[in-house]
């Protein structure tokens, strides 16, 4: 057994954080008794693509822990369906190592070796946890079921906001109980409760990351709970007026120039009923695009955006030299951000 912890904080200091440390198990031996009882129940395990494509592949597994053989075999996708129970050879014999089976495959001695191996003798697994003891950023609680190739095999979290939050995770650990809840297939399923923007958002049996328009509405939801919502009506933001789009030339601090559409907007928000407040907003274009970051594909050029406008020279004849200023001053920033630099002269 190895076990050690990571200060999260020494990274990401926060005075509203008291403690953000982590903590791992590794090596544990698993329980398993049924299985050192009885002796394994070998099963079909492997996937077929759902990506248009037609690769395939299957291996065996025990039905009921999970573990795997050493190696864990190749099987043939076209004689053998998954979760169907393996019946045929092993061969314990063969070398484990993945190089050596390529290698006596290459030289036409793969005679067995594509069958499963022994099975390993002290299955052994990971237990993890991540305490924090002061603001956190999640309000809610769930659980994670994982899948036949997840990391981790179950996950919960509690998160009570500036009280502080609490995850934990298994690995190999639970394999009995995912292989009865979510046996086939490469999705994992969550049942999580959030509270967060005034609303209550649930997740039940949903599938993690991903939505389907195929799922049941129940699957997935949320639901004001704010009493303003109920009393005052939902909050709603218009626009009142707005002015034609002018052009203009951003000067960056290097002293290059970017020629850009700006336009002012004049904002309410607020409730149905109720008090309400208004707004300038700034909504800039740049056709040739400002650069603000060095990347081989995600792009390096701010091509416009939204931004706060001061209301006092909203209604001056200036407007638009102050627009430029606020344009430059936020890609400046983002220069900063990214640690942008300019590429070299020819």
């Amino acid at each position: 057994m190895h076990t050690f912890t990571v200060d999260y904080s020494t990274d990401r200091p926060d005075p509203r954080v008291l403690v953000n440390r982590s903590y791992f198990a590794s090596s544990l031996p698993r329980l398993i008794p049924l299985c050192r009882i009885r002796g394994h129940k070998p099963v079909v395990d492997g996937y077929d693509s759902s990506y248009g494509n037609r690769e395939r592949a299957r291996w065996v597994a025990c039905r009921r822990c999970g573990v795997r053989p050493e190696p864990q075999g190749h099987l043939d996708p076209d004689a053998w369906n998954i979760g169907q129970p393996y019946t045929g050879p092993f061969h314990p014999g063969q070398p484990t190592s993945e190089t050596v089976r390529k290698e006596l495959a290459a030289r036409g001695l793969d005679e067995g070796i594509r069958q499963p191996g022994a099975w390993p003798p002290s299955p052994t697994g990971s237990l993890g946890a991540q305490l924090i003891i002061g603001r956190s950023p999640t309000y809610g609680a769930g659980f994670k079921v994982g899948n036949a190739g997840s990391e981790h095999v179950l996950a919960a979290h509690i998160g009570l906001g500036p009280i502080g939050a609490l995850f934990l995770h298994t690995e190999q650990f639970g394999t009995v109980l995912q292989r009865r809840l979510n046996p086939t297939g490469y999705e994992s399923r969550v049942v999580d409760v959030a509270f967060h923007h005034g609303s209550i958002w649930w997740s039940l049996w949903a599938r993690r990351n991903e939505h389907r328009s195929s799922d049941p509405r129940w699957m997935n939801g949320s639901a004001n709970i704010h009493p303003a919502h109920y009393l005052l009506g939902p909050r709603t933001n218009t626009v009142l007026d707005q002015t034609e789009k002018t052009a203009a030339t951003v000067h960056m601090p290097d002293g290059t120039a970017y020629d850009v559409t700006v336009r002012l907007e004049k904002w309410q928000h607020g409730r149905r009923r109720g008090r309400k407040t208004t707004s300038w907003g700034l909504d800039w274009d740049c056709p040739a695009g400002i650069p603000v970051r060095n990347h081989s594909w995600k792009g390096d050029e701010a091509l416009g955006g939204h931004l706060p406008f001061p209301d006092e020279a909203a209604g001056t004849p200036q407007w638009a030299e102050v627009a430029c200023a606020l344009i430059a001053e936020s890609c400046a920033r983002d220069r900063a951000h990214y640690n942008y630099r300019a590429p070299s002269a020819a």
